[in-house]
């Protein structure tokens, strides 16, 4: 499906979505503070109000700038170090010239990332953007202690990539993505990383009924399988995002360590192409957000997996999406 299209500086095919909606009692409390592509909303009143703390007088709290950092080190790494897809500006999203992101009081969790398009919202002073993609932070979240902001931004670059939600690639291969910016290299890994490869039906079975913890039985042993080495790609832009650190003085890249950057990025642009033979195949009249996330995705979604991964080891089976690893509807 989508192909899409990035810079430094330190510091619908008919488709249903989720969107957000900001009420008028919410905008009139909220500052902004600009980075690049992203427009970052917080308040310090009420229930959503974030720390005050300002230890560099910029006149802008510590929260935000932290935040601000670990979204753009996470872009820039993703999408201009790793070459990524990015979701701004994409097929799937030719109107998109900005992410804005909102720091908002959440009763449980810690983020979410819309895949709708929202009409942005006009900044004194600042370019006039078209649309936006939305990610919504809990102001609880310290980005300091805490990945949220880099694991809602990935998501922003998987719905540019494929129209596919299903959980367990969706927060899965997210889950490995962590690691970009947090210690380490790679999470723990539950499958061997030599297979068999494509995994028995049992094992599908369940990893097609996981969400987060599909990361320690595909997403892992499939980077471990790929890529002995570990180590992010040197580049001056790698070694300047290594030099951005955070208000307490922390560097925002834990390490320059990932494994499986290469294999994870092919596997994306092979969904790409695995969604349009979905759509066919299934009949499908739009991709409903019940028809991005429905099951009969899943061996499609698979299918691209062990394509890619076939590239990399000649001894992985073929997999198919038939009718016998369909699931029922």
């Amino acid at each position: 499906m989508p192909k899409c299209n990035l810079l430094l500086v330190a510091f619908s095919i008919l488709i249903a979505h989720t969107s957000f909606v900001l009420g008028e009692d919410d905008k009139a409390k909220q500052r902004s503070y600009v980075v690049r592509d992203f427009r970052i909303f917080y308040t310090l009143e009420g229930k959503a109000a974030i720390p005050a703390d300002d230890r560099d007088a910029s006149g802008v709290p510590d929260r935000v700038e932290d935040l601000a950092k670990q979204l753009w080190v996470a872009q820039q790494l993703f999408c201009e170090v790793l070459k990524f897809p990015t979701p701004v500006n994409c097929q799937r999203y030719p109107q998109a010239d900005c992410i804005e992101v909102f720091l908002r009081h959440r009763d449980s969790g810690n983020g979410t990332a819309f895949d709708g398009l929202n009409k942005a919202r006009v900044i004194p002073g600042e370019t006039p953007a078209r649309k936006s993609l939305v990610i919504v932070i809990g102001s609880h979240v310290d980005p300091t202690k805490n990945v949220t902001p880099a694991h809602e931004f990935f998501h922003l670059v998987q719905y540019g990539a494929t129209y596919f939600k299903n959980r367990w690639y969706l927060e899965g291969m997210t889950r490995w993505s962590e690691h970009a910016v947090w210690a380490g290299d790679l999470g723990k890994v539950r499958y061997a990383p030599r297979g068999t490869w494509p995994q028995n039906s049992a094992k599908l079975k369940d990893l097609f009924q996981m969400s987060y913890d599909a990361e320690f039985v595909l997403w892992n042993p499939i980077a471990k399988a790929t890529d002995q080495q570990g180590a992010l790609p040197t580049s001056d832009t790698l070694r300047m995002l290594a030099t951005i650190r955070y208000s307490n003085g922390k560097p925002v890249l834990q390490d320059m360590q990932l494994t499986g950057a290469a294999v994870m990025r092919e596997i994306l642009l092979e969904l790409g192409e695995q969604d349009d033979r979905a759509f066919r195949e299934l009949k499908y009249q739009d991709w409903s957000e019940e028809n991005q996330r429905s099951p009969q995705n899943d061996p499609y979604i698979y299918a691209a997996v062990m394509n890619v991964l076939r590239r990399h080891d000649d001894n992985v089976g073929p997999y198919e999406p038939t009718s016998s690893t369909k699931a029922p509807r």
